[in-house]
């Protein structure tokens, strides 16, 4: 799915005395199958703009078309199909449900997608659990993983659905090197299956393994 944004302008406690312009005017065209690092250092605008991306934030001036469709104009529930969908989205903290198992935490999407198949999530989660090498852990608690093991429990769930688009929020930020590496392996695998990976991110390492970097700073592309 190909990824368009024109004049994007975002301002928090907008006419206050607290008023942050965190996006000014920015406009970016990702291609499908593209893998992007978008870099910048904390409070640079990045990861608003990853919201954004993410339809989880609509309130914002200026144009996002998503696979050529406007996405202000969508109901909430058509957002959130495209949330559900199309979109994965990995975050920094993992954002996994502590005191649930590894398969508990990949199946969520799908329960929330309203069409749960237990024979092909099964089908489809030990699918992932091989793919990202942690077969052995499908049972395992969430508290009882290393980092590593974690971020791809991460990955695996935002892969369940099969989303054209994967949305990455520092995902090496918690990772020791070789980890990191290895997640970025992951990424470029997932890449190479046709999957678009936009990766938010302020570690160079990270950013040199995509296809393309975009530097943001104080809200603007550089």
């Amino acid at each position: 799915m190909s990824i368009v944004i024109k004049n994007i302008h975002k301002t928090y406690n907008a006419g206050k005395g607290s008023e942050v312009k965190a996006l000014n005017g920015i406009s970016l065209e990702i291609n499908d199958g593209e893998m992007l690092a978008i870099m910048g250092k904390s409070g640079s605008g990045k990861s608003t703009l990853l919201k954004i991306l993410g339809c989880t934030d609509t309130n914002f001036e200026g144009e996002y078309l998503l696979n050529g469709v406007n996405v202000r104009t969508l109901s909430p529930n058509q957002l959130a199909k495209i949330r559900n969908k199309e979109i994965g989205i990995v975050l920094q903290n993992f954002g996994l449900i502590p005191n649930m198992s590894v398969y508990d935490n990949i199946r969520v999407p799908v329960c929330l997608g309203g069409k749960y198949n237990k024979n092909a999530t099964d089908e489809r989660i030990a699918w992932l659990l091989k793919s990202l090498q942690i077969e052995d852990k499908r049972d395992t608690d969430i508290s009882e993983l290393s980092g590593g093991q974690q971020q791809r429990t991460a990955i695996a769930r935002a892969l369940v659905n099969q989303p054209k688009i994967i949305l990455a929020d520092e995902p090496t930020g918690a990772l020791d090197k070789a980890t990191a590496n290895d997640i970025m392996d992951v990424f470029g695998k997932l890449n190479e299956q046709g999957i678009t990976i936009v990766i938010v991110t302020h570690d160079n390492a990270t950013a040199q393994k995509c296809s393309r970097v975009v530097l943001i700073e104080d809200g603007e592309i550089k």
